[in-house]
């Protein structure tokens, strides 16, 4: 490289020291020094002139990508969809049948009629049933009450020992449901008012 002034000749350029980089895209690294040539000459007789001559020739910086992975979404446990969504329908059948079956035994026990332990059990069933489900299975809930008193009193009438026979097993079961009405007409309506209760505040929230 030959690098000139006016009314003088400099000469060759004579690198003091070259500096080569390559950048890397996987890296972050400095801007790259630049490289420094030094230019001498001598006249006939006169002055020296020197010139710099500065230059780069070094790629330009790359920035590194940098990739940051959020954690997955922690799944919510049982209890808390419980709080936020409600008791799936099956659920609510288990615990309804479970209480129901603690107050048969304690008629059981007692008299082996259907009385204090079944009514209470069966009352609470009625209410919480419909308060603790999930909306969309609200008609389990509903439908569910009847079958637990039919059931209830069943069991009275097979394991009461009062009884030979499926023909006065029916007949027992029978007398139970009718004299056992106003208990069974009481629980159908707490429930069924529990439930529109819901509906009313599902549709004044959907507003």
């Amino acid at each position: 490289m030959v690098a000139t002034l006016p009314g003088r000749n400099l000469g060759r350029l004579s690198p003091v020291g070259w500096r080569s980089t390559r950048a890397c895209p996987s890296r972050v690294r400095d801007a790259a020094a630049p490289t420094v040539g030094l230019v001498t000459t001598t006249t006939d007789g006169g002055d020296t002139a020197v010139a710099i001559v500065t230059t780069t020739t070094d790629a330009p910086v790359t920035m590194a990508e940098t990739v940051v992975t959020a954690p997955p979404p922690a799944t919510p446990g049982l209890v808390s969809r419980a709080r936020t969504d409600g008791v799936t329908g099956p659920a609510v059948v288990a615990l309804s049948v479970v209480l129901v079956a603690c107050g048969v035994a304690l008629d059981l026990r007692r008299d082996a009629t259907l009385g204090l332990g079944t009514g209470v059990a069966f009352v609470l069933a009625a209410l919480a049933g419909p308060a603790i489900v999930r909306f969309r299975s609200l008609a389990t809930a509903l439908v569910l009450q009847p079958l637990l008193f039919c059931a209830a009193a069943a069991a009275l009438a097979r394991l009461g020992g009062q009884n030979r026979g499926s023909r006065e097993v029916a007949l027992d079961v029978g007398t139970t449901l009718a004299l056992s009405a106003p208990l069974l007409f009481a629980g159908m309506s707490a429930a069924l008012v529990v439930a529109l209760v819901r509906v009313g505040r599902h549709l004044a929230a959907r507003r």
